[in-house]
């Protein structure tokens, strides 16, 4: 198995077990805030699907975003995600603790974006994949292995957040992960 074949099947999994996370979710669920500094999980679902189509897009395709085709104004987000710009810190503190979703619209675009990220993906080469690089001189880190990216960034993220999604429904007496 190639570095390509197996991050088309990390980030399977960590859909699945994302969405897995999610099935019982339902707009209550999804805007209970928490407290403290915990994200809901509208704000940790919407994070994720809408990082992925960032980070896939503007940053490895260099494309316009999912979200930027029309997927803006159906995806049940009652205010966008923050830009990443110097203040994103306190914009996404507020984004969070503001935001209200209409789960299923928000999941509708999460599946656009996950089939996005598979054809990337699959139409990669494995050459392009373990020795393309990603410039990250923005978050101070400059070129970036493609494939340690992708690991990192967006399948480690989609990982990270389906925790974050599980621990705030136990907070609720709800299941979390699927498994």
């Amino acid at each position: 198995m190639t570095a390509r074949e197996m991050a088309i099947a990390l980030i399977k999994d960590a859909h699945e077990t994302l969405e897995g996370t999610m099935a019982d979710v339902n707009d209550e669920v999804a805007n209970n805030q928490p407290g403290g500094k915990m994200l809901s999980v509208a704000a940790a679902y919407a994070h994720v699907v809408v990082s992925e189509d960032m980070m896939l897009n503007t940053m490895l395709r260099k494309t316009p975003m999912l979200m930027d085709h029309g997927w803006a104004e159906k995806m049940g987000l009652s205010e966008p995600h923050p830009a990443m710009t110097e203040s994103w810190e306190q914009d996404f503190v507020k984004w969070t603790k503001n935001l209200r979703v209409e789960i299923s619209k928000l999941q509708e675009y999460g599946k656009a974006v996950y089939e996005q990220t598979n054809q990337y993906l699959t139409g990669l080469s494995d050459e392009e994949f373990e020795n393309g690089k990603v410039d990250l001189s923005g978050w101070g880190m400059g070129d970036y292995p493609v494939w340690q990216f992708f690991h990192r960034f967006i399948i480690g993220h989609a990982d990270n957040l389906s925790g974050e999604i599980s621990a705030a429904k136990g907070l609720q007496n709800l299941k979390g992960y699927p498994f």
